[in-house]
Formats: structure tokens, sequence, C-alpha cells
């Protein structure tokens, strides 16, 4: 049965929710890191610590490069190894993600373009591209629109099928609302197709807490869904802690 790539929309909600980037001045070096968690049904458990350089191009721009270690374990049905049945088994894998970010504010917009290549356990590979704006149209009140595209072999999320390159497309918008001084509600809409013919939507609630412009606590709650029966589809919640210097 054809199926879509929850991870897609997994990275996709870990990385835009965690807070805000930084602008700096030009030839400013500063250190960002966090840890960001994720888990829900099937016992899906991702543990994901990064850390990052962000290099000033002006006043209102940076180059950050990040490196992102993730382990991602959850439970899913195989072989039983020739019975004809099925066991419950646990697949456990490491992902290493590598990227290169343009982030850039100016009075009520910011905005980021973003690039990331992905390797790990069973030869898996990935390549991600995503960009995304903000706009802060009242003085509580934020527009968030973003997009993503991935293509990525098969293992990590298909065990004991077929390996094969799988495109994953999603399109995100929400809206951001400062409730109190650095706290935020975040409720978000995705749309998401796939390459095997898959369209599914998907939301999230979360809140962003950020005492200061450089660091951020999210934590956020996920309805994972598709138009196809999938292993994944389901409720999800992810919580992180993040710096941007």
């Amino acid at each position: 049965m054809k199926k879509t790539k929850a991870v897609a929309i997994i990275i996709l909600v870990m990385a835009l929710a965690a807070g805000p980037l930084a602008a700096g001045a030009l030839g400013q070096v500063k250190p960002q890191f966090g840890m960001e968690t994720y888990g829900g049904t099937n016992k899906l458990l991702i543990m994901s610590p990064w850390a990052g350089v962000r290099f000033g191009l002006s006043s209102s721009s940076s180059l950050i490069f990040r490196y992102q270690y993730s382990r991602f374990q959850y439970d899913y049905y195989g072989s039983d190894g020739g019975g004809g049945g099925s066991v419950l088994k646990t697949l456990k894998a490491d992902v290493n993600r590598l990227s290169g970010t343009i982030y850039f504010a100016e009075g009520n917009l910011s905005g980021y373009v973003n690039l990331s290549y992905l390797f790990g356990s069973e030869k898996y590979r990935g390549y991600l591209a995503d960009a995304g704006l903000e706009w802060k149209f009242q003085q509580r009140m934020t527009a968030i629109w973003s997009v993503y595209s991935s293509r990525e072999k098969s293992v990590l999320w298909h065990p004991e099928e077929n390996v094969r390159w799988i495109n994953t497309y999603s399109t995100r918008i929400g809206l951001k609302f400062e409730m109190l001084k650095g706290l935020s509600f975040n409720p978000n809409l995705y749309f998401n197709k796939n390459s095997e013919n898959v369209d599914g939507v998907s939301y999230s609630i979360g809140m962003i807490y950020s005492p200061n412009w450089w660091m951020a606590l999210t934590a956020y709650y996920f309805r994972y869904g598709e138009t196809a029966f999938y292993i994944f589809h389901g409720n999800y919640f992810s919580f992180g802690l993040n710096f941007y210097f």
C-alpha cells in the first residue's frame, strides 16, 4: 500500500516551531544550540540535540550552519521470518543532518531559506529544502507561511519494503499570537503530498515561551493524518529548548 512520509512533517514541525532565529551585525560569529524531542503513536521517539554557528552578513541578515543528530525509535509489524505472519518489532536508527540557512529580518517581515543533507543508518540518505516567511501584521499577531520539499530513501520509514526514493512536499500556514510578553500561541495547518500519490492534511497547536530574544522553549501537540492508512497516522507531542545567540 502506498504511504506518505511522516518524517517530512516531523522535521518541519521541529525546525519551525523552535522559535525565531537571529539576525546580526556584519562579521559577528555566534553559537546556537539546543535539544528537541518528538514522540507519540507507535512509541515513536526522536531525540535531537543540535549545534550551529551564525555568521552576521549585515544588520538584518545571517548565514547559519548547523549540525543535528537524531536518534529514532518506533514500533512496527514486520515479517516473522518465513512463517507467513507478522510480529511486533522495534526499529532504531541514527540520522545526521547538515544544513545551511540564510535568515533575514527587516521591519515587520522575516524569513529564511534552508538546504539540508541527511545520512544515517541502513545507508539512509535525504535532501531537504524549505523556505518561510513571517509577517507581523498587528502588534500581537504574526502570519506564518512556509514550503517544504524532501527527497529521501525509504529505509528509515518503510522497513522491510523495497528500497526506493520518495519525494514529499508540504505547505504550512499558521498564526502566532502573543498572549503575554514572551509567551505566544501558535496554531498551524499543513497540506502534504508525496510522489506515491498520497495526500494528507495535518495540524499542530503549540506554545512558545521566549523571555529573551536568544532563547525559545516550545511545546506542541501535532495531529498527523492522510488519505491512506499508515502506521504513523495519529497523535504526537514535541518539546524543545533552543538558544539562538
